[in-house]
């Protein structure tokens, strides 16, 4: 298939990301004390995930179509 190839660099191209966006706010929040629910953090993350995966969607189908259209 011709769009898994970009998809597996997308997907690790985000899990770097991910990585390192969190070990530094893992290290910060041992410095600086922040109460945050389980909860929180859970719908965060979840709604981060959601926003990643329909800029992958939107990126994908972008190209799907121009595909189509012959661009």
């Amino acid at each position: 298939m011709k769009g898994v190839g970009w998809v597996k660099g997308l997907t690790g191209f985000l899990t770097a990301l991910v990585f390192a966006l969190g070990v530094p706010a893992l290290s910060f929040a041992q410095l600086f004390p922040v109460s945050a629910d389980v909860a929180t953090v859970r719908a965060d993350l979840l709604l981060w995930a959601a926003a990643l995966i329909g800029v992958a969607l939107a990126i994908y189908a972008f190209k799907r179509v121009k595909a189509i259209v012959g661009g």
